[in-house]
C-alpha cells in the first residue's frame, strides 16, 4: 500500500491542478489576513471571533460547493484516470493487491486535500491572536477549536472522497465521473430539498452536518445533532463506499 500511497501522494503535490487548486482554496485566509476585522482584544473576543469566521466560511465556502467541486476533482481522477489512461491493468500485474490499491489512492487523495484545506487553516489559527493582541496564549486558546475544525474537515473531506471512488469506477471516465458525482451532490443538496414535505432541508447539506461535528468544540451553535454521532454515520458510510468501490472493481475486466 505504501508504495501506491507515496506515488500517488507525491504525484498530485507536483501537479499544476493541486497548484490551482490550493489557490481557491487560500483565498479566504488571504482575504482575511488583508482585513482581519477584530473586534476587542483578549482571548475570549478572539474566541468568538475565530469561531464566527469559520462558521460563515466551513459550510458555505470550504466545505461548500466550491470545496466539494474541488475534492471531488481531486478524487475521481485516482481511480478513473487509470482505467481511462489503461495503465489499471499494469497495475493489476504487479504484486499488489486491490485492497491495498484502493487505500493506497485513496489515502493519497485524502491527505492531499487535508493540504490543500489544511494550509488555510492553519494560517488564519496562527495569525488570528495578532489582530486580537493574544500572543500565543491566543493560539493555544485556539487549539480546541482549531483540531474541530480540521477533523470535521477530514469527516466531510472523507465522504466526499469515498463517493467520487465509488462513482469513478461505475463511470470510469475522470470527466464524467467528475460530473456524475456533482450531480449527485447537488441533486442530493439542493433538488430533494425543494421537495415541499421534507422538514429542514437545510439539515441535508454536508456544510450543515459539519457545524454539527463542530459543536464538539465550538460555542453557542445553533443546530441540531450530535457531533460523535454524526462523524461515526460519515465515516461508516466512507467505509461502505469504499468496500463496494473494491467490490465492483475486482469484478471488472480491464481489456487490452
Amino acid at each position: 500500500m505504501m508504495p501506491v500511497f507515496e506515488t500517488e501522494f507525491l504525484r498530485l503535490l507536483r501537479s499544476r491542478k493541486f497548484k490551482l487548486l490550493f489557490l481557491v482554496t487560500m483565498f479566504p485566509a488571504v482575504i482575511y489576513l488583508l482585513s482581519p476585522g477584530a473586534g476587542g482584544t483578549g482571548v475570549e473576543n478572539l474566541r468568538a471571533g475565530f469561531e464566527a469566521l469559520f462558521t460563515d466560511l466551513l459550510p458555505n465556502y470550504w466545505l461548500g460547493i466550491i470545496g466539494q467541486l474541488i475534492a471531488v476533482i481531486i478524487m475521481t481522477d485516482l481511480i478513473a484516470g487509470e482505467i481511462d489512461r489503461g495503465t489499471i491493468r499494469l497495475i493489476l500485474a504487479r504484486p499488489v493487491k486491490m485492497s491495498e490499491f484502493m487505500a493506497g489512492k485513496f489515502l493519497a487523495g485524502l491527505s492531499a486535500l487535508v493540504v490543500l484545506f489544511g494550509i488555510p487553516y492553519v494560517v488564519v489559527w496562527l495569525y488570528a491572536p495578532l489582530p486580537y493582541d493574544a500572543g500565543f496564549d491566543g493560539v493555544r486558546a485556539l487549539a480546541g477549536d482549531f483540531g474541530a475544525v480540521m477533523g470535521s474537515t477530514v469527516v466531510v473531506l472523507a465522504f466526499l472522497g469515498a463517493l467520487s471512488m465509488f462513482l469513478a469506477v461505475l463511470v470510469r471516465r475522470p470527466l464524467y465521473a467528475t460530473l456524475a458525482t456533482f450531480g449527485v451532490l447537488f441533486l442530493g443538496q439542493f433538488i430533494l430539498p425543494q421537495v415541499p414535505y421534507i422538514e429542514h432541508p437545510e439539515r441535508l447539506t454536508l456544510g450543515y452536518q459539519a457545524l454539527v461535528m463542530l459543536k464538539a468544540s465550538f460555542e453557542n451553535l445553533n443546530v441540531v445533532g450530535t457531533p460523535w454521532e454524526t462523524a461515526l454515520a460519515f465515516l461508516l458510510t466512507s467505509a461502505g463506499l469504499l468496500a463496494f468501490s473494491w467490490f465492483l472493481l475486482l469484478r471488472q475486466e480491464f481489456p487490452d
